[in-house]
C-alpha cells in the first residue's frame, strides 16, 4: 500500500493570497488550508478550521431538514475519490451558521472540485473551488415570483372582463408594480455589477500586489492579461508584455517543457505542480538557467475555462545547495574508496555509517549491515576496554581521538591498527560525528617482534657482541618512536585532493594538494604545472601511470620525489587514484588523493642504512669465529673425539644460517637503497642447475630431490643471482616438505622464455597467504611455518633478482598436495 503524500507548506501557502475562494481538503476530506477570501466570506479564522472535518465546520441547518446539504457535497466528494477525477455541482443551497447569533442564513454556492496528484499517481489533496451565488439565485426567485404573480394578474384580468373598470385600474397597477419591478432589477443588475468590477479590481490588486510571482493568461493563444512586479522580475521583462502572447513576451521559452504543460492545464482543467523545474529565461540579454516550483490553475468564466493562473517560487539557491551537497558527498567517497587507507564516518551518536572499500577488504563488514552495529565487539578483548572509553570521551567532549589496537580481520586473524579520528560539524557549528582514518601497522608489528628475536639469537650465539646488540636495541627503540610520532602527527584531514580533466589536463585541486606542491593558491592549475616540482629522474614514471590511466583506466597509485614551487624543498608524495568513465565508457577524469610520505621515506632509508650497518658489523667477527672452527674441526678431526667432533658440525651449520641470515638482510638493503649490482654475462642455464644438483647430492640426504635434465639453454644475467634464486627455492623445498619426500625440478624453453619450477609435497600454502609471499619479511602464520627458522626475506629478495631480470616469479599450491614455484625469465634480455 502507498503512503499518503500530503502537499507541502509552500504550496499550501500558496493558496492563500489567491483571488478566489479556495478550500483544500485532504482524501479523507479534512481541512488542510483555505484562500483568505474564503475565510472572509464563510466567517471563519483558517486556524479554527485547519485539520478539522469539513462536516464537523459545517454541518446541515437543522431547522430544515428539507435541506439535506451534507450528504449532498459528501457525494460529490467521495465521486472524486473514487473516480480521480474532477466534477462541478449544481448551485446547491448551503446554509451556513452565524457564529455571533448561532442561527443559520440561508446561503447558495457554485462549487466544482478537481483532484491533485503526487509523482506516483496517488491522489494527494482535493481543491475546491466556491463561488457565492446568493444573490443571484434569490434575484431570480424574486423574478420567477414576480412572473407568477403577474400571471395570476392576467388570469383575473381575464375572468373580470366584464368589469372593465375594475380591470383597468387592476392592469394599471400590474403596470405600475411590474415598473417598479423592473426598475428594482435594474439597480439590482447596476450593483451586481459593480460588485462585479470591484471583485475584479480586488482580483487584479492581490495579484499585483502579492510578493510571490504570479501571473494571469487568457484565451488559446496564452496572452498575458496580469502579470505582477514579482513575476515581471522573475521573467526579467517590463510591463509591455501585458497584452502580447507567450511566445512574443517570452520567446526563448518556446520549446521548454513548461509550455507543453501550461496547454494542457487550460485545456483539460487539470492543475499541475513542478517542484525544482530547470527553467531557462533571457534577463539583462543573457540566458540565465534557474530552477522553480511551478503551480498552474485553471481560470474558470461562466463555468468555462478561460485562462490559467500562473505561480513561480524561485528554489535555485536551495536546489543548487542540495546539488552542491550532493556532488560533495559523491568526491569524498569516490576519493575515500580510490584510498588505500581505512576511512570511516560516525554519526553523532557514535555509530558507524560509512566504511570505504578498504575497510571493506579487510574486515567483511559492509556500510548496508551498519544498522544497530557493535563494532567494539571485533576488538581484541585486552583492548577493548581502553578502546571504548577513549571513544566515548571523545563523542562527549567533541573532540579528536587517538589510539592503536587490534581487530579482527575477515578470515579470522587480528590485525593491528593505528586509527585517528577528527571530529565533524555541520554549518550551524553543531556536532555531526566523526571521520576517521586507520592504517594497517600489522606487519610494523611483526617486524618489531622480529627484530627483537634477531637480537635475542645475537646474545645467545656469541655474549661478546652484547654492546652491538645493545646499539641495536637502542636504535629499534629510537625507530619506534620515530614511527609512533610519525604515524601521531598522521591527521584524517590533511590528505590532498585533485580531479583531473583527462581531456583538457586541467585540474580541480584542494587547498592542500596546492601546498604540498608549492602551487598557486587561486587560479587554474594544469598537469604541466604539476610536473614542474616532479624531480627529473621520476617524470617518465609519473607520466607513464597516468599513460596507463588515459588508455586503459589504469588506477593510479605513484609515489616519487618532488621540489617544493615555491621553498624548493625536496619532499615524496605518493598519488592513489580511480578512473571514472563518462556515459560511452571513455575515460574521461581521474579522482586522487595526495598525501606527503616524506617522513616514512626518510625513516626507511635511516632503517636500510642500520640495516647494512649491522650486516657489515656482524660479518667480520662471523667471518673470524668461521675460521676459528675450522681450525678446530681441523685439529679434532683425526682426535678419535666423536662428541666434540659433531658439536663443532652444529656449531658449522648454525654460524651457516646465521651468514645466509645476515646476507639476506645485506642484500635487501643493498636492493633497496639501489646499490646492489648486477653482473650480467652469457651462461649456460642447464650448467648451473648441474652445478647445483651436484652440491645438494652432498648437503642434502633427507629428500630426493629430481632434476629433469634439458638442452643447453644460454641467459644473459647474472648468474650468482640467479643461481641464489634457485637455491633458495630448492632450500624453502626441502624445509616445508616432510622427510623422504620428492622434490621434483623442471626446466622448459617456449616463445624464447626459460621456465624454471620446483615442485614439493608438502602441506601447501593457504590461499589467503599466496598474494603476500614475496612481500618483505612476509611469512605464512600456521603450526607448520611456526618451527622453521626465517625472516621472510629469502623470497622477496628473489623476486626483486627476478623483476631486475625482467622476469616474472609465482607459485601455485593446493591445501594437503604441496607447492609449485615457477620463475620465467626472457632469453633475450
Amino acid at each position: 500500500m502507498k503512503i499518503y503524500s500530503p502537499p507541502s507548506v509552500d504550496t499550501l501557502n500558496t493558496f492563500h493570497a489567491l483571488p478566489e475562494m479556495y478550500l483544500v481538503l485532504s482524501p479523507s476530506f479534512h481541512i488542510l488550508t483555505a484562500s483568505d477570501l474564503y475565510l472572509s466570506s464563510t466567517y471563519r479564522s483558517r486556524m479554527a478550521i485547519e485539520g478539522k472535518y469539513i462536516f464537523d465546520i459545517f454541518p446541515n441547518n437543522p431547522d430544515d431538514s428539507g435541506f439535506e446539504a451534507v450528504e449532498i457535497l459528501r457525494a460529490a466528494l467521495s465521486e472524486v475519490v473514487q473516480t480521480n477525477s474532477a466534477n462541478a455541482m449544481p448551485i446547491l443551497r448551503y446554509d451556513l451558521e452565524d457564529l455571533n447569533t448561532h442561527q443559520f442564513v440561508e446561503r447558495y454556492w457554485s462549487i466544482s472540485h478537481t483532484p491533485v496528484f503526487d509523482a506516483d499517481g496517488q491522489l494527494s489533496y482535493i481543491i475546491q473551488l466556491v463561488k457565492e451565488v446568493t444573490e443571484l439565485v434569490l434575484e431570480s426567485n424574486l423574478v420567477k415570483q414576480q412572473k407568477v404573480d403577474q400571471q395570476k394578474s392576467l388570469i383575473e384580468i381575464e375572468q373580470l372582463n366584464g368589469e372593465r373598470e375594475l380591470m383597468d385600474k387592476k392592469l394599471t397597477k400590474t403596470l405600475n408594480e411590474l415598473r417598479e419591478t423592473n426598475l428594482y432589477l435594474e439597480e439590482k443588475v447596476k450593483r451586481r455589477t459593480d460588485s462585479l468590477k470591484l471583485s475584479e479590481e480586488k482580483y487584479r490588486n492581490l495579484i499585483e500586489q502579492s510578493p510571490v510571482a504570479m501571473q494571469v493568461f487568457r484565451g488559446e493563444d496564452m496572452v498575458f492579461e496580469v502579470v505582477n512586479e514579482a513575476m515581471l522580475t522573475f521573467l526579467g521583462k517590463e510591463p509591455d508584455i501585458i497584452g502580447k502572447t507567450l511566445f512574443q513576451g517570452v520567446p526563448e521559452i518556446v520549446g521548454q517543457p513548461i509550455v507543453d504543460v501550461l496547454y494542457n492545464v487550460y485545456r483539460t482543467g487539470v492543475p499541475f505542480e513542478l517542484m525544482g523545474e530547470e527553467v531557462i529565461l533571457e534577463r539583462n540579454g543573457q540566458k540565465i538557467v534557474g530552477f522553480y516550483d511551478v503551480i498552474y490553475r485553471p481560470v474558470y468564466e461562466l463555468g468555462k475555462i478561460s485562462g490559467v493562473l500562473g505561480i513561480a517560487l524561485d528554489v535555485t539557491h536551495q536546489v543548487s545547495s542540495q546539488r552542491s551537497l550532493a556532488a560533495s558527498e559523491q568526491r569524498f567517497r569516490t576519493m575515500a574508496e580510490a584510498s588505500d587507507i581505512l576511512i570511516s564516518t560516525n554519526d553523532a551518536k557514535g555509530n558507524l555509517n560509512y566504511l570505504n572499500h578498504a575497510w571493506v577488504n579487510l574486515t567483511g563488514w559492509k556500510t548496508k549491515d551498519l544498522k544497530d552495529f557493535d563494532w567494539s565487539s571485533f576488538v581484541h578483548p585486552n583492548e577493548r576496554a581502553e578502546v571504548e572509553e577513549i571513544f566515548a570521551s571523545a563523542l562527549t567532549a567533541h573532540s579528536s581521538f587517538f589510539n592503536e589496537f587490534r581487530i579482527l580481520d575477515k578470515v579470522g586473524n587480528y590485525r593491528w591498527l593505528r586509527i585517528k579520528g577528527n571530529p565533524i560539524f555541520d554549518g550551524s557549528g553543531n556536532f555531526d560525528g566523526f571521520i576517521c582514518s586507520s592504517l594497517d601497522v600489522t606487519e610494523e608489528k611483526q617486524y618489531l617482534l622480529e627484530i627483537q628475536s634477531v637480537n635475542k639469537a645475537l646474545i645467545e650465539a656469541n655474549e661478546s657482541q652484547f654492546l652491538i646488540n645493545e646499539k641495536l636495541q637502542q636504535a629499534n627503540n629510537k625507530l619506534k618512536l620515530s614511527e609512533e610520532n610519525l604515524q601521531s602527527a598522521f591527521n584524517a584531514g590533511e590528505l590532498g585532493s585533485c580531479s583531473l580533466d583527462l581531456k583538457t589536463g586541467i585540474a580541480d585541486m584542494s587547498g592542500r594538494y596546492r601546498s604540498l606542491y608549492g602551487l598557486p593558491v587561486d587560479g587554474e592549475i594544469t598537469w604541466e604545472m604539476v610536473l614542474e616540482s616532479v624531480e627529473p629522474d621520476f617524470i617518465p614514471e609519473v607520466n607513464k601511470v597516468l599513460e596507463n590511466a588515459v588508455k586503459f583506466g589504469s588506477p593510479v597509485d605513484s609515489t616519487y620525489a618532488i621540489r617544493h614551487l615555491i621553498s624548493g624543498e625536496r619532499r615524496w608524495m605518493r598519488v592513489v587514484g580511480k578512473v571514472n568513465q563518462d556515459i560511452h565508457g571513455v575515460n574521461e577524469s581521474v579522482y586522487a588523493v595526495v598525501m606527503d610520505v616524506t617522513p616514512q621515506k626518510e625513516d626507511e632509508q635511516r632503517k636500510n642504512d642500520f640495516i647494512a650497518m649491522v650486516s657489515h658489523e656482524l660479518k667480520t667477527p662471523v667471518t673470524s669465529i668461521t675460521g676459528y672452527l675450522q681450525v678446530l674441526q681441523r685439529l679434532f678431526k683425526n682426535t678419535g673425539d666423536d662428541f666434540t667432533g659433531s658439536v663443532l658440525d652444529k656449531m658449522g651449520r648454525q654460524l651457516t644460517k646465521m651468514t645466509t641470515m645476515i646476507n639476506g638482510f645485506l642484500n635487501v638493503s643493498r636492493l633497496e637503497s639501489g646499490k646492489i649490482h648486477l653482473d650480467r654475462q652469457r651462461f649456460n642455464f642447464s650448467e648451473l642447475l648441474a652445478d647445483i644438483e651436484d652440491e645438494y647430492k652432498h648437503i642434502v640426504s633427507t629428500h630426493n630431490i629430481q632434476f629433469t635434465s634439458s638442452e643447453e639453454i644460454i641467459l644473459i644475467g647474472d648468474r650468482d643471482k640467479i643461481g641464489h634464486v634457485v637455491n633458495n627455492l630448492i632450500s624453502n623445498a626441502v624445509k616445508y616438505s616432510p622427510i623422504h619426500s620428492k622434490i621434483l625440478l623442471s626446466c622448459t624453453k617456449a616463445n624464447n622464455t626459460l621456465t624454471f619450477s620446483v615442485k614439493d609435497e608438502g602441506e601447501g600454502i593457504p590461499q589467503e597467504d599466496l598474494p603476500h609471499l614475496f612481500d618483505r619479511y612476509y611469512r605464512v602464520q600456521n603450526v607448520e611455518a611456526r618451527n622453521i627458522a626465517g625472516f621472510g626475506i629469502g623470497l622477496y629478495l628473489s623476486a626483486e633478482i627476478i623483476k631486475s631480470h625482467s622476469g616474472e616469479i609465482w607459485v601455485e599450491s593446493v591445501r594437503g598436495e604441496g607447492s609449485t614455484f615457477y620463475v620465467s625469465l626472457p632469453l633475450n634480455s
